[in-house]
């Protein structure tokens, strides 16, 4: 085996800097996803596009593309990045400084994901024109992932071939492995009083918003509950006009915990607190829930996680393991039965226009892809 191969670096940075010129807000991604089509047609990785943009209202679905194995047996890899990027993301105009890229300051960067992408795209191209031992890939550029995971939510699970699922999407440098994250849900409590004239008849109305008001101060805690539990209340909505007594007031709020019976003790909780504050003084509350993301529960032994260390290992990168607060595509993918884990791709200061991306860490992400594709096909790379 040939351990010299690497990557192209230059290639991948002109790839990065060419995927994130490309426009590209949450559902409506088409004008990337016609780009990575091309790309991997020309990879001869049997391109696809799936029809999940059309649960959404989405401009386009899912990318795919698939490289059959030429080592039978191996362990079959699934690799995820999603194509949308948080506003402004009108098309990146990239400066670089020092081994680091920036945007000019109009936009986000977009390293959140193209960082991912780049690094899958730039990997595969090394395993096939250097016709490398690997087990099936599967590749997919989701869409919609910041603002909802669109993409995985509506994607065919039947189309998922593969036995470990790598998502590329996270801050840090390359080697650092999410392997827990939470369940999070919505609780959303309507508080309903009733309505009166202000002026002239308040004493007859009761108050939905204090009423709210009184019952988030009976909260006995909020923002962290403990080193894996969060509540955050994060929005309200109340009120039709400055001269009528609030009859109706919404909130939501945002609750995460990857123990899902610690996660539903606390919802009930909270709907009791509010209950018991609200109806002492006339009020009635409606509660639904919805939840926003399964959660993710990995063991550090398990073997999907244990090959992206290993990889990382000898690939010369520092390995850590742990937990995340942030949920990502990787929670819906583990939810349909695909073991998956978040990747550090280097991204840095994301979702603001100070967002950048080291040269590095782009590099390396590259490389551990590289890494956990030989490493599942056999090849000792040290």
């Amino acid at each position: 085996m040939n351990t010299s191969i690497t990557i192209n670096e230059e290639r991948l940075k002109n790839t990065f800097i060419e995927l994130v010129g490309v426009p590209c807000p949450s559902c409506d991604e088409k004008q990337e996803a016609e780009l990575l089509v091309k790309k991997l047609k020309e990879l001869g990785m049997e391109p696809q596009v799936d029809r999940a943009g059309e649960q959404c209202g989405g401009t386009t679905g899912n990318v795919w593309g698939f490289l059959k194995g030429n080592v039978p047996g191996a362990l079959r890899l699934f690799f995820e990045a999603h194509m949308d990027s948080v506003a402004p993301t009108t098309g990146t105009h990239v400066m670089e400084k020092d081994g680091v890229l920036y945007s000019d300051g109009t936009t986000t960067l977009g390293g959140d994901d193209k960082s991912g992408v780049a690094a899958v795209l730039e990997a595969m191209q090394c395993i096939i024109e250097n016709d490398l031992p690997h087990g099936d890939i599967q590749v997919c550029f989701t869409i919609g992932e910041e603002t909802g995971s669109y993409g995985v939510r509506y994607m065919d699970k039947t189309m998922i071939q593969a036995d470990a699922g790598y998502c590329m999407d996270c801050g840090g440098h390359p080697g650092a492995i999410f392997n827990a994250s939470p369940k999070a849900i919505n609780l959303k409590l309507t508080v309903k009083g009733k309505s009166a004239h202000a002026g002239l008849e308040p004493e007859k109305g009761i108050n939905a918003i204090m009423l709210t008001a009184d019952a988030l101060h009976a909260l006995p805690a909020y923002g962290r509950i403990d080193a894996e539990t969060t509540l955050s209340v994060d929005m309200i909505d109340g009120g039709l006009a400055s001269n009528i007594v609030p009859e109706a007031c919404e909130i939501v709020i945002d609750m995460r915990c990857p123990d899902e019976t610690k996660l539903e003790r606390l919802k009930n909780e909270t709907v009791e607190i509010f209950r018991n504050a609200v109806e002492a003084k006339g009020g009635t509350v409606e509660v639904a829930v919805k939840e926003v993301a399964p959660g993710v529960n990995l063991d550090t032994d398990h073997a999907t996680v244990k090959l992206a260390a290993t990889a990382a290992e000898k690939s010369g990168f520092p390995v850590s393991m742990g937990f995340t607060g942030g949920c990502s595509d990787a929670n819906f993918l583990c939810g349909m039965g695909l073991p998956t884990v978040l990747l550090a791709t280097g991204m840095d200061k994301i979702h603001t226009t100070e967002e950048c991306l080291a040269l590095e860490d782009l590099n390396n992400a590259a490389r551990w892809v590289l890494g956990i594709v030989r490493e599942a096909a056999g090849e000792r790379l040290s």
